[in-house]
C-alpha cells in the first residue's frame, strides 16, 4: 500500500460498528419491534436501544466520510461524483440520527418529514456510489453490492404500506425485513468502497483507478523511418513513370 495514503481502516469500521449496533438493538428489542414488519428506525424510540442506532447510524456516516477523503485523495477529478455521493449519504445519515420517525403511524411532523426523506438519500445515493467506483476500480463485488441494493430497494418500496402494489404482494408482512436487508448490502458497500478506495500497492492501484503512471509508457518505442539506401526497404521511384 501507498504509505502517503490515509488509513482505509476508519472507512472500514464505521460499517461494521454500524452492523454491530443494529444487532445489539435487535437483540435488546426483540419482543418489542417485529424483525419481519417493524422499521429499523423504530429501535431508536426505546430507551433501551436509542444509543446503539444513533451511534450505528453516526459510525457508518463517519465511514462514508472517510470514503469521500480517500477519494479525494486518490483520485480527486475523476471520482468527484461518487464523492458527492457518499458525502450526500453522510449528511443524510446525520440527519436520520438528528431527526428520529415519528412514534404514530404515519409521518406527523417536520422532523418525521426531515427522517424519511434524508434516509431516501441515503438508501439511492449509495448505490449509485458504489456502481460509479465499483466500475471505476474494476471492483465487481462493489458493483454488484450497488446492484443488490437497488433490487432491495424496488423490493422495500413496494412492498412499504401505502404502495400500489403493497397489498398485491403482502408487503405488509416483510416490508420490515426489506428493509433490514437493504441496510445490510449497503453497510457492505461502504465497507467495500473503503476497501477499495485505499488499496493502493504502487503498480497496479492508478491503473485501477482510472490514472495513468508516470513512465508508464517508457516501453513504447517508434521505429526509425529506414532511409532510402535501406535494403529492408527497397527505394521505389516516386512519378508516374
Amino acid at each position: 500500500m501507498n504509505k502517503d495514503l490515509p488509513s482505509r481502516l476508519p472507512g472500514m469500521a464505521g460499517p461494521l460498528l454500524a452492523l454491530a449496533a443494529m444487532g445489539y438493538a435487535h437483540l435488546t428489542s426483540a419482543g418489542a419491534v417485529s424483525p419481519l414488519h417493524g422499521l429499523v428506525s423504530e429501535y431508536a424510540l426505546r430507551d433501551d436501544s436509542a444509543w446503539a442506532m444513533t451511534g450505528g447510524t453516526i459510525a457508518l456516516a463517519m465511514g462514508c466520510l472517510w470514503v469521500a477523503y480517500l477519494l479525494a485523495r486518490v483520485d480527486p477529478v475523476r471520482g468527484a461524483a461518487a464523492r458527492a455521493l457518499f458525502v450526500a449519504s453522510a449528511l443524510g445519515l446525520l440527519l436520520t440520527a438528528t431527526f428520529p420517525t415519528d412514534a404514530a403511524p404515519g409521518v406527523t411532523s417536520i422532523g418525521g418529514e426531515i427522517h424519511r426523506w434524508s434516509a431516501a438519500v441515503v438508501f439511492t445515493a449509495l448505490p449509485c456510489a458504489g456502481w460509479m467506483l465499483g466500475r471505476r476500480s474494476g471492483s465487481r463485488a462493489l458493483a454488484g453490492s450497488a446492484v443488490l441494493s437497488v433490487a432491495l430497494l424496488a423490493w422495500f418500496l413496494a412492498a412499504h404500506p401505502g404502495s400500489l402494489i403493497s397489498d398485491l404482494i403482502g408487503g405488509p408482512d416483510h416490508y420490515g425485513l426489506a428493509q433490514r436487508l437493504l441496510l445490510l448490502s449497503e453497510m457492505t458497500l461502504v465497507f467495500l468502497a473503503a476497501l477499495r478506495s485505499g488499496h493502493l500497492d504502487g503498480d497496479g492501484a492508478a491503473g485501477r483507478l482510472g490514472h495513468r503512471r508516470p513512465g508508464s509508457d517508457r516501453g513504447v518505442t517508434v521505429p526509425i523511418q529506414p532511409g532510402p539506401d535501406d535494403a529492408r526497404r527497397p527505394h521505389q521511384p516516386i512519378g508516374l513513370g
